[in-house]
């Protein structure tokens, strides 16, 4: 009985052990299973981050103080010494980096590159105009004697003489005017060969993905050169204008007998006769919206080379502030200042209805989810802050003053002063939803990125100073006697 219990015991014992295996083998497998989840989540993450995530450059903020002296920011709020007495108007930021700022003092040029020692380097005297080249790496500048330079963060050197003026900057070229020849240069300084592009230059100038330049000739001939290969293409002559949009190689123009056309980066394709003018366009989506005149106006919706869908007709004045949004409506302010929307279905549009009477047309800006505008704009330029994206619109605040209304980098935050009387007021923020008050008796603001605004409160108008705090989600008193902040360009872009 002894050893039939002994098996017996055995036996559970095996049969435990096997139990516990299999439930390890199995705890096992959902850790592995736990952990590639996380890994692929964390690499989502990473390549959402690279490749869809826009960068938001931490700008140094830069102020003047009473008595003249410019001072820099630096990321730890570390106050630099830029120049004793000059204009903010002067300064130039970087395009991608917060490393350097271009500033003039009296007529000398100075770099300020952010290392260990927050260092100033002079460029050259005599500066008239300034640029970084797209990529940071060169800066373009020309002096009072028409020389054209170029500084390769080691040295300056004169690259050309006698320019009338620089048309555009490229990562590698800078693209300039002499002799009313229009010309190419390398940014790099050794390399000496200078391109002629146009011999015959006429007026505006693009340049495409730092790929392609439009521009017109003196004959009003429509051209597309290529950087890459120096390939010169005549799009198209008697053009009175060309409707292009940022990094799209795709654009509209519009011949001198009123004819529109799309070119779609092969060949140009009609898109409509006797056109009045050209109210708005999606290049990417290949939408425009224009107008006619036969004794009155019409407003025309057209997708490509489709058959037009008219929005409005029989008007008795010409409308001015179209907006395409998103492929799905157009918006658009009549004459008596009506906020109208028409719903886009494919090529066609739907019946116009009217969003908000008594609106400020020059207060549009596109947001995230749609527009912001201003409406029942009193003397004082207080009104009410909205925000659409379908026919209804939705009420953010009152008393918001028209102008410093700033929308953030990634389209979500709308920054705005209320009440604004006798030179400052309250200073709002919102995410379309209720308000939140930043601070108040606040002069003037500058947006750097979500929570990093700086502002100006307190403002002494005897003294012409007030006092400079920065807002990170909560209010830090940074220096006193201010008088004004350099103005950043950063700005909401889809």
């Amino acid at each position: 009985m002894k050893k039939k219990n002994e098996v017996k015991t055995k036996e559970k014992s095996l049969k435990k052990f096997e139990l516990n295996s299999t439930n390890l083998r199995g705890l096992l497998t959902s850790l592995r299973l736990f952990i590639a989840i996380l890994t692929i989540i964390f690499f989502v993450i990473i390549i959402k981050n690279i490749f869809f995530n826009k960068k938001v450059t931490d700008y140094p903020m830069i102020y003047n103080k009473k008595g003249g002296e410019i001072i820099l920011l630096n990321k730890k709020d570390k106050k630099v010494s830029l120049s004793k007495n000059d204009s903010l108007k002067d300064i130039v930021y970087a395009n991608n980096t917060n490393k350097y700022v271009l500033y003039k003092q009296n007529s000398t040029l100075f770099l300020y590159r952010a290392n260990k020692k927050d260092e100033s380097v002079k460029i050259m005297d005599k500066v008239k105009s300034y640029s970084f080249s797209p990529n940071d790496k060169y800066i373009v500048s020309v002096d009072s004697d028409d020389n054209l330079y170029v500084y390769n963060n080691k040295k300056n050197e004169k690259i050309v003489s006698d320019i009338k003026e620089v048309k555009a900057v490229t990562n590698d070229d800078v693209i300039y005017l002499k002799d009313g020849i229009l010309n190419r240069r390398s940014l790099n300084y050794k390399k000496e060969e200078i391109t002629k592009i146009e011999k015959n230059f006429g007026r505006e100038l693009t340049v495409i993905n730092d790929k392609y330049l439009i521009y017109l000739d003196g004959n009003k001939s429509l051209k597309l050169y290529d950087l890459t290969n120096d390939n010169n293409i005549k799009i198209d002559e008697d053009v009175s204008a060309y409707y292009s949009e940022p990094n799209i190689e795709e654009f509209y123009y519009l011949t001198l007998d009123s004819t529109l056309y799309y070119y779609d980066g092969t060949k140009s394709n009609k898109v409509a006769n006797d056109i009045y003018d050209v109210n708005s366009i999606d290049v990417k989506n290949n939408e425009v919206v224009y107008s006619k005149y036969d004794k009155t106006y019409s407003l025309y919706f057209q997708k490509g080379t489709k058959e037009a869908s008219p929005i409005d007709k029989d008007l008795k004045n010409s409308i001015n502030y179209v907006f395409i949004y998103n492929k799905e409506a157009v918006y658009y302010v009549n004459k008596d200042n009506d906020l109208m929307f028409a719903r886009i279905n494919g090529s066609k549009v739907g019946k116009s209805r009217t969003v908000v009477s008594d609106v400020d047309a020059l207060s549009f800006q596109k947001a995230k989810k749609g527009y912001i505008f201003l409406a029942d704009t009193t003397k004082k330029g207080l009104g009410t802050l909205y925000i659409t994206n379908s026919y209804k619109a939705k009420k953010i605040d009152t008393d918001v003053i028209a102008t410093n209304v700033k929308i953030s980098n990634d389209g979500k935050t709308i920054y705005y002063f209320k009440n604004f009387a006798s030179n400052s007021g309250s200073l709002y923020y919102s995410k379309g939803n209720k308000p939140k008050l930043i601070d108040e008796d606040v002069t003037k603001y500058q947006y750097v990125k979500d929570k990093k605004i700086y502002y100006i409160k307190d403002y002494n108008k005897t003294k012409m100073s007030g006092d400079l705090y920065k807002y990170n989600g909560k209010n830090t008193k940074i220096d006193d006697n201010v008088s004004n902040l350099v103005k950043i360009g950063n700005e909401y872009n889809e």
